[in-house]
Parts: C-alpha cells; sequence; structure tokens
C-alpha cells in the first residue's frame, strides 16, 4: 500500500467488566465495524480500515475477547457463534449508541456477522459476511477440537495453528507472511481451539429466512476452506434479492490481509449498489 494514509488510533472500552480494545480510522461517514478471523486479532483489518477510512466510511476493527489487547470474559473463552454476536450488539449499543453499523467479519468473524444479520437485521445497516458459509462443510472438528483446548492433549498447537492458516493465505510472502504468522502465534491455544469451537458448531441454515439488510457473501477463489456452493445456497434463501455473491480473483482465506485495497473496492462497489456508500 502507498499514499498517505489516516492516522489509526486505539481504544479500550468496558463491557461486562471486560476491557475491549479496537482500532479506529476515520472520524465521518458510515460506521464499517470488522471483526477478524478466529485465532487472530485486529491486525487482520489495520490496512483495510485505512483504505476504508480514506473512502469515506469510519472504520473500526475490534480485537474479539481474549483476542490481542482484549481480556476474556469472566477469563474464559467463548466457544459459540452466538455468543461472540450477542457480546458484539453490547459493543455496539456503547461504542455508538447513535449509528447503525455496516457488519464485515471474516471468517469467525464472518460468523458472527452473519448471526447478527439472521437474529438482529433491523439493528445493521448491512452485513458483510467473508470466508464462510451458512453451516461448516463436512464434521473435520466437530468430534475433537474441544480436547485441543488443554496444552497435554495438543502440544503442537502453535506450528499446527500458524501452518493451517498459511496453507489457507494465498499471493503473500516474505516480511508479510512472517507478520501474518505472528498473528496466529499470539492468540492463546485455549481461545484459538474454542474459535475453531464456534466454526464447527455455527449454523443458521434455518434462520437465513431472516434476514432484512443487504447481505454481501464473499470468498477468494484460492480458498479450498469455503466451498462457492455454500456462497450460493446463502443467496438462494436470503429473501427479497438481499444478498449477493462475490469471488475474490488471486485471493485466499484471508482476503482482507492479503489485498486490502482489491478488498474494499469489493466491499465499496457492492454499497453502492444498496445505496449505503458515501457519494
Amino acid at each position: 500500500m502507498t499514499g498517505n494514509l489516516p492516522e489509526v488510533t486505539g481504544h479500550y472500552v468496558v463491557i461486562d467488566k471486560t476491557r475491549v480494545y479496537y482500532d479506529q480510522c476515520g472520524s465521518e461517514g458510515p460506521v464499517i465495524l470488522c471483526i477478524h478471523p478466529g485465532g487472530t486479532n485486529s491486525m487482520q483489518f489495520y490496512e483495510f480500515i485505512q483504505v476504508m477510512a480514506g473512502r469515506g466510511f469510519r472504520a473500526i476493527a475490534i480485537d474479539l475477547p481474549g483476542h490481542g489487547k482484549s481480556y476474556p470474559i469472566d477469563w474464559q473463552p467463548v466457544r459459540s457463534m452466538h455468543d461472540y454476536a450477542e457480546f458484539m450488539r453490547k459493543f455496539l449499543r456503547i461504542v455508538f449508541p447513535d449509528d447503525k453499523p455496516i457488519v464485515c467479519g471474516a471468517a469467525v468473524g464472518g460468523g458472527i456477522a452473519l448471526e447478527l444479520a439472521v437474529d438482529h437485521p433491523d439493528e445493521i445497516l448491512a452485513a458483510l459476511v467473508l470466508d464462510i458459509t451458512a453451516a461448516p462443510e463436512g464434521d473435520q472438528f466437530t468430534r475433537y477440537c474441544h480436547w485441543w483446548e488443554s496444552p497435554h492433549a495438543m502440544p503442537s498447537w502453535r506450528d499446527f495453528a500458524e501452518r493451517v492458516a498459511m496453507s489457507g493465505v494465498y499471493g503473500v510472502s516474505g516480511d508479510r507472511l512472517q507478520e501474518f504468522r505472528w498473528q496466529h502465534r499470539y492468540c492463546a491455544q485455549e481461545v484459538g481451539t474454542a474459535d475453531l469451537q464456534c466454526w464447527a458448531t455455527h449454523d443458521v441454515r434455518a434462520r437465513l429466512g431472516n434476514v432484512a439488510c443487504p447481505l454481501l457473501v464473499f470468498k477468494g477463489e484460492a480458498d479450498y476452506w469455503v466451498p462457492e456452493e455454500g456462497l450460493d445456497a446463502i443467496v438462494a434463501a436470503v429473501p427479497n434479492g438481499l444478498a449477493e455473491k462475490a469471488i475474490g480473483r488471486g485471493m485466499g482465506h484471508y482476503a482482507s490481509f492479503e489485498a486490502p485495497e482489491a478488498m474494499a473496492t469489493i466491499v465499496i462497489d457492492f454499497l453502492h449498489r444498496r445505496g449505503l456508500a458515501p457519494v
């Protein structure tokens, strides 16, 4: 990325006695809240929020409870997408009480955005659901990922988490790849494995008919974890033509980190079509 980018500032807020951290970039325009993938932190969206702020948005990237600079809730990891979504509602009510936000999430963050769209569509302007479907494909995690919270059951967790994540990133090398690896190394084992439980048990297929706000579903073309058929199923199930699908060319599972400017263009084009982007 080049050019003079807007400044990112860090903030803390206390929610349910839990200190939560978020980055903010931009002071005017529609609010867009970015929710990172599981096992990472707000740094996944650091450059993306700068691009979005430069195009007229107030862009926020939160550290989910237990991630980055945010403490866990009651010192326990979150183990369901629904619980994450309800926490995000509290965050938005406190930080932006007078604004209805656009919610943009990637992977586990995308699942949280989708939970908000099916359960509380009147509280958000739009949901941008990146890198996840409405339910997990297969049972690759459901049978055993809860065991991995204990270091004695999964002593190689750090290497495993890094290498699995690296297998999903696309077009990133050198120092940038090292940065990406560090973001996954930074997450506590019990928190990262609990995020896998969120992914594995996430299923909103029966509630997709509740969506009443514009919804973008997205995957990178090189993202082998998210089948395109899963996105098509969401678009078909959401009523009134509110949902659209986009495929990111030359992108993998972490598109907002891999190609923040291209990802921002896809998002803003969708919001323009829905009348939600600054003129």
